[in-house]
């Protein structure tokens, strides 16, 4: 609190009278006594609560401080006598807050069931003043969920007939919870849901879910829980009790339908099937007659045999293939009504004659060229008796992969090409009608000379020394071929069109020598082409291997000087090293360096000969030497030369040395004679690649011969394996290049044409179906057997023409159809239409109804059925009508086929099921169990039968399950308010009327109601706050931040600040998510000390809640005031020629600010200074 500076200031001057007018300021004196803020406080504490733990109040409890000097205790004296409670002061700024907690150690404990109330008398003292105060606390025990749902009685045993309504109640359980509000709250539940039963979760009703069944269930034991909603909130799983209910099953006494007698199937000579079936009814009327067998369904079809509904027929409606069924077919029949099964009744239907299929060979044996190209026809297998509906396949087996057979015609073809090499022989079976009928199949492969010979090596080579014996063996070339016979025989022969110095054995391949061989004057290396040629027919293969054969040279020639006969002249005074003269020699084997050697005349050493043959002085000449005689021989190291006579003459000292040799043209000479015996080799080249040769290479594609038509039209019942047309082509090559196979590379995929590989026949092999296609197109490849193949081809178009071959066809012997018996006249029931795959008149077809009646009329070229007058199921509930197809045929008799056409009336199903209500409209609390029956959707169908049957259906979203029996809408997921309050479905009720079935819809709508998930609070860190702002500070500026925490998630966890209270309401504000508090105005501390809020803390759940805090904030001084006078003007008077005066007049100022006080000083202009003075600190 701010102080006030007071000074009083005394002027001296001469002695004057003077009058003072004194201004003071009043001392405000506090007048009332000491007193708490209410004389009545309610506050709250839940129980079990901790030791130390504060009750609370969301107001100021205590007492505001008068003096500040006050010393406030607070002492309980009265409502506590099981002493559970403190009290204590807390003293902040101007106010002592009251605060009560649990005592440290207590031996009881809150317990809100056995005490909920207390009320506390609190006095405060003031030992100062010797002030005291009282005031009431009402400290209530709020209640915590730490009690357990209790069943009463705990186990329940009830019977139910197993003929019991949906719907029916059958026992219901009862739980209590002695908490309080939202504590006492629980759920009832099954722990599983595999029965029959649902139990209300709010009332504990065990109600009946689905229809029982006392032969499958004779007894349930059920467990109903009975769990705390709270703790489930909180995460705490199955917190509660359990009961046992259990429930027997008892047995109805109700009778079903009965099959009587046995039926007897009745055969018509057509093969249709017919059989009368009456059954007795049970206590129910009958509503159906079922075939058990599903695949029996396809061909036959139950319909009534006359008004009652008691008598049925069941007859085939497609033809039966008895050759698949040859002990006939085991039928089972069951009767139906609407609660109830009869018995199955088996009844079998003997099997009609009929003749096995058999192929008309045990076994097809063919011979095939392995020359044969892809698709080239092998063999057709038929079976007898013939019919359309054959169906023919291969037994797959290894050797099955390369052919393939047409499943209708039998015509098998080859699949890829073949190699006798790599197998001779194919077998497999072929089955008909999968398996009616099997037979063997056999192809042996030709061989033809479709490989050549093969080297063993891709090349050879050999060393082979010259002068070596004419006849000798040089190397041995070795080929073989995978043909067999003369298609294997092999010769060897040399290709080259030179003159060469070898041989070759036909039959061996030995390569010998056919004349001397001379690595000086011959070529030194030979490329021989070496043929393999086999023996086959109609022409030979080749094949042509390199060999190369090089001649090494040997040591057979003596060496030649190419200069004799040397003289030479040389000074006494010549110098050692000096060269005399040099000398060179030839040898024609060019195997190694030749060596020069002086035999004789240098006995003495004077001369010396290095290996270039250069003569040098080895030492001085000897004085008196007239002349030396040097014998020099140059050799190879095993042949030596001719000598040469080198003679050296000495002359005077000075003169110049000389040299004279006779040429012997040895060089010239060997290189003319090489020269003569390589050119036959020089002139005579030869062309030695790989395959040259013109019966070798395969240069021309065949060409087809022009004369060949480009389409040709064939009748339908052409001659089989009669010539069609013979293709021929022309090939310019030789051998097995001009060798010709014929193939169909396409076009005939069932295999109904074929050509002679080798003639070019094209002939036909199968009976032509217009029906079936209508035009071929075949490409007709022609390839000859060189290397590389080359092929041409040629396109013609067959044209099938049509005769009357085909009667018209309907797709099924029988139908059956069922109409309304309400249908209007002249409405079309039903389409009798048949197919005719002839062309033209052939083709076309009229429609006649042979059976006499007035109900029906028939359409002669469409084939539409239509009512001719009003139709009524109660006087005649079905009718037989027998259809004739004929065709228009106008060369030979026309062709027909009848139908046999059942058409029975229905009850129309002209009701949709009828929803009450047409909106649902549920609400259910979020927190609700899993398997919660949440509503019985009903609805009503007036129609009979199937018709008034209904289903329901609603799209799966995984949240809610619907019955489709019963219409029970139950819980399958938890639900969550916050994620999503509201769904809207749409059920659908469909009928199971015939022809179609008739549906209506409802719609529910399911309001997720909120259930308060909010199980903690916000807690402030501090009960109270005390903060501080300077006066001078701006607005806006941040004064505190308060932090609250709160343990629950999401929403509910998120924590908004608000003041609620307090002095300072409307000068601060708080941030509501961050919680800081700032100043909205400016500050006077002159004017308002200090201020005080309550902040609250909130989250944001459904249901709220909060906690508080006060918040004291000071107001800290600064220097903003100037002092003020007490009088803004003083009077005072003095003698004249006065003496020395000791006061005049005391001036009093005072200063606002605080720390201003007792720091004031005084003084006075400089004009009145000469006869006045002012004391600076008088007081």
């Amino acid at each position: 609190m701010a102080s006030r500076g007071t000074a009083l200031v005394a002027l001296a001057f001469l002695p004057l009278h003077f009058s003072i007018c004194h201004g003071g300021f009043p001392k405000d004196k506090d007048i009332s006594p000491m007193k708490f803020t209410h004389s009545l406080y309610n506050t709250t504490i839940f129980e079990n609560s901790a030791p130390r733990t504060y009750v609370e109040t969301p107001i100021k409890m205590g007492i505001q401080l008068k003096d500040l000097l006050w010393d406030i205790k607070f002492n309980i004296v009265s409502g506590d006598d099981d002493e559970l409670f403190q009290a204590e002061a807390i003293q902040v700024g101007d106010f002592a807050f009251l605060r009560i907690k649990t005592q440290v150690t207590y031996s009881a404990s809150l317990n809100r069931e056995v005490r909920d109330i207390y009320a506390l008398t609190v006095e405060a003292s003031e030992s100062i003043s010797d002030l005291k105060a009282k005031t009431k606390v009402i400290v209530r025990v709020e209640d915590t969920n730490d009690l357990k749902p209790l069943f009463y009685p705990a186990s329940y045993h009830v019977a139910i007939s197993e003929d019991s309504s949906l719907q029916s109640s059958v026992v219901t359980v009862s739980a209590t919870d002695a908490d309080l509000g939202s504590n006492a709250k629980f759920y009832y539940s099954f722990t599983t849901r595999s029965h029959p039963f649902s139990v209300d979760p709010f009332t504990g009703a065990v109600s009946l879910f689905k229809k029982l069944n006392h032969t499958r269930h004779e007894k349930y034991d059920l467990t109903v829980l009975a769990e705390d909603r709270t703790k489930k909130i909180s995460g705490v799983q199955k917190f509660g009790n359990v009961a046992r209910v259990v429930v027997t099953v008892q047995k109805s006494n109700k009778t079903h339908p009965v099959i009587t007698p046995t039926p007897k199937p009745s055969i018509l000579s057509d093969g249709k099937v017919t059989i009368d079936v009456h059954v007795e009814p049970g206590t129910k009327p009958v509503e159906s007659l079922m075939i058990m067998e599903e695949d029996l369904n396809m061909f036959f079809s139950v319909i009534p045999l006359g008004v009652e509904g008691n008598d049925f027929q069941v007859i085939s409606t497609k033809k039966i293939r008895w050759s698949r069924m040859p002990h006939g077919l085991n039928m089972s029949l069951q009767a139906k009504d609407s609660t109830s099964l009869s018995p199955v009744k088996q009844i079998h239907i003997p099997p009609v004659h009929y003749t096995p299929l058999t192929f008309s060979e045990d076994t097809y044996i063919v011979v095939l060229s392995e020359f044969s190209p892809p698709k080239s026809h092998v063999v057709k297998v038929a079976v007898a008796p013939e019919s359309q509906n054959i169906s023919y396949s291969i037994k797959a087996n290894q050797d099955s992969t390369k052919f393939k057979i047409n499943h209708k015609k039998g015509t098998i073809v080859t699949n890829d090409y073949f190699d006798f090499e790599a197998k001779q022989r194919y077998e497999f079976d072929v089955i008909a009608n999968n398996g009616e009928a099997e037979t063997h199949v056999v192809i042996e492969i030709m061989d033809e000379n479709d490989n050549s010979p093969q080297f063993v090596e891709n090349s050879y080579q050999a060393m082979l020394d010259e002068n070596i014996p004419v006849g000798s063996s040089v190397l041995k070339v070795s080929a073989t071929d995978k043909d067999v016979g003369k298609n294997g025989l092999v010769t060897y022969s040399i290709a080259n069109t030179g003159a060469i110095p070898f041989a070759i054995d036909a039959f061996t391949g030995v390569i010998t020598t056919s004349e001397d061989l001379d690595y000086e004057l011959m070529k030194r290396q030979y490329h021989l082409r070496v043929w393999a040629s086999d023996s086959g027919s109609p022409f030979s293969q080749v094949n042509e291997c390199g060999v190369t054969i090089t001649l090494t040279n040997i040591n057979d020639n003596v060496p030649l000087f190419e200069r004799i006969g040397c003289n030479t002249t040389l000074p006494i005074d010549s110098p050692v090293e000096q060269t005399i003269g040099k000398l060179s020699a030839i040898d024609l084997d060019e195997l190694q360096h030749l060596k020069y050697v002086i035999e004789s005349g240098n006995e003495l050493g004077i001369f010396t000969m290095d290996s270039t043959g250069a003569i040098k002085l080895n030492k001085p000449i000897p004085a008196n030497s007239n002349a030396f005689n040097l014998r020099v021989v140059a050799t190879d190291g095993k042949h030596k030369s001719d000598p040469s006579i080198v003679r050296v003459t000495v002359t005077d000292k000075g003169e110049e040395p000389t040299l004279k040799c006779i040429e012997t043209d040895i060089l010239k000479q060997v290189t003319n004679k090489l020269i003569e015996s390589i050119k036959p080799i020089l002139t005579s080249q030869e062309d030695d690649s790989f395959f040259s040769d013109k019966y070798i290479a395969n240069k021309h594609s065949p060409k087809f011969n022009l004369s060949i038509p480009g389409s040709i039209d064939l009748v339908e019942d052409f001659p089989l394996n009669s010539t069609i047309v013979q293709f021929k082509a022309t090939d310019g090559d030789t051998g097995l290049n001009s060798k010709l196979v014929y193939a169909i590379s396409s076009g005939v995929e069932d295999g109904c044409f074929v050509i002679d590989p080798f003639l070019g026949d094209l002939k036909l092999v199968c009976p032509l179906d217009r029906k079936n296609k209508e035009f071929y197109i075949l490409n007709i490849t022609v390839s000859d057997l060189g290397m590389p193949q080359k092929s041409a081809w040629k396109l013609i178009a067959v044209n099938v023409m049509d005769i009357n071959d085909n009667p018209p066809v309907f797709s099924q012997p029988r139908f059956v159809i069922r109409i309304a018996e309400n249908i209007e006249v002249d409405s079309v029931v039903f389409t009798a239409r048949a197919i005719d795959n002839d062309s033209e008149t052939n083709g076309n077809i009229q429609y006649t109804l042979l059976t006499s009646t007035d109900f029906f009329t028939i359409d002669k070229l469409t084939g539409d059925i239509s009512v001719a007058s009003n139709l009524d199921r109660e006087t005649l509930a079905r009718h037989d009508l027998k259809i004739e197809a004929r065709d228009q045929a106008k060369v030979g008799p026309q062709l027909f086929s009848t139908l046999d056409l059942v058409v029975v009336l229905e009850d129309i199903n002209d009701n949709p099921p009828k929803f009450h209500p047409k909106v649902y409209k549920v609400k259910v609390p979020e927190d609700v169990p899993v398997g919660t029956l949440l509503v019985w959707l009903e609805s009503v169908d007036l129609d009979l039968g199937s018709g008034g049957q209904v289903t329901y259906n609603l799209k799966n979203n995984g949240i809610f399950h619907l019955d489709s029996k019963t219409g029970a809408l139950t819980l399958e997921r938890e639900l969550d308010f916050e994620r999503r309050p509201f769904y809207n479905l749409t059920v659908r009720a469909v009928d199971h009327g015939l022809p179609r079935s008739l549906s209506s819809s409802c719609f529910v709508e399911i309001e997720v109601l909120d259930v308060n998930e909010n199980l903690h609070k916000p807690v402030f860190d501090e009960f109270v706050y005390d903060e501080a702002i300077m006066e001078d500070a701006a607005v806006g500026t941040s004064v505190a931040t308060l932090m609250a925490l709160d343990k629950d998630a999401g929403r509910d966890g998120v924590v908004r600040y608000r003041i609620h209270d307090g002095s300072g309401l409307g000068l601060f504000t708080i941030d509501e998510e961050s919680g800081v508090i700032r100043s909205t105005d400016t500050m006077d501390r002159e004017t308002t000390p200090h201020f005080w809020l309550s902040v609250f803390a909130s989250d944001l759940g459904t249901d709220p809640l909060s906690s508080w805090c006060h918040v004291y904030i000071r107001v800290t001084d600064v220097n903003d005031n100037a002092p003020q006078l007490s009088q803004p003007m003083y009077l005072a008077t003095v003698p004249e020629n006065a003496a020395l005066v000791q006061s005049v007049v005391t001036v009093q100022a005072q200063d606002l600010d605080s720390s201003s006080d007792g720091q004031l000083t005084y003084d006075m202009t400089e004009a009145h200074r000469k006869y006045f003075s002012v004391d600076p600190k008088t007081v």
